[in-house]
């Protein structure tokens, strides 16, 4: 388990979880107004997240590589605290031999499923070591938990990637469905970051930081290799293919 740092519920902390939080709704009215979805999000884009599942996207397909539950208390400055606990995946496509980094968050239960005291919501997760990768950002359907972010929002500079609970945060008592970054990165590291932020009905902010799965880039030369490797797989798999 990797240790996470202390809930912010300090004056300078509150407002920059309440600027983030201004800003993922008023990204959410800006998105809401569009018609079209995607999931494709470039740096300094923002797109809406309709889910998908193993069975529309079967190069999901992969192989766990990585999975940690690791709790997390998120002061919110008013007396309260939101709590419960993540989990944090790192799965290799089995198709492209690419990284997907997967996230959940449960509130209000700890890992061996026993009830905390949690008195207030997530309504923003941020993932950040993204920088000089594609990002792919959705949920699965197909996963345990109901609620689902609405959007994805990308860094100017590429580094970070914001998931929105518009429709509706992680309030007490209840889970996220796992949501993802698709990437095309083949190795990656711990040393990345997650932050939460967390609100209550009385006002009350605040966010809390974990250490994160990220995807790393290579030294060229092994990523020559690698990209020779990564052509040989594909070209391998077509051969497979007979009409």
């Amino acid at each position: 388990m990797r240790l996470q740092e202390s809930g912010v519920g300090s004056a300078v902390g509150t407002g920059v979880a309440r600027r983030i939080f201004a800003g993922i709704a008023a990204l959410g009215l800006l998105l809401f107004s569009a018609a079209a979805m995607a999931s494709l999000v470039a740096a300094g884009s923002s797109v809406l997240l309709s889910g998908t599942t193993a069975t529309a996207d079967p190069a999901l397909d992969g192989t766990v590589l990585q999975n940690v539950i690791s709790p997390f208390s998120v002061s919110l400055g008013t007396g309260s605290v939101v709590q419960g606990y993540v989990e944090d995946s790192v799965v290799r496509e089995t198709a492209t031999g690419t990284l997907d980094f997967y996230y959940s968050v449960v509130n209000g239960t700890d890992s061996d499923g026993c009830s905390e005291n949690s008195s207030g919501s997530i309504g923003v997760v941020q993932r950040s070591g993204f920088s000089g990768f594609t990002t792919d950002a959705n949920y699965r359907l197909d996963s345990s938990g109901t609620i689902a972010p609405s959007a994805a929002s990308r860094s100017a500079d590429g580094n970070m990637l914001l998931f929105g609970f518009l429709a509706g945060p992680v309030a007490p008592d209840d889970a996220s469905r796992s949501f993802f970054v698709r990437t095309n990165a083949i190795s990656y590291n711990d040393f990345g970051t997650a932050t939460l932020i967390g609100f209550n009905a009385q006002g009350g902010f605040g966010e809390t930081q974990l250490t994160a799965f990220q995807p790393v880039p290579l030294p060229p030369a092994q990523g020559l290799f690698a990209a020779g490797a990564l052509i040989l797989l594909a070209l391998s798999r077509r051969r497979g293919v007979r009409c």
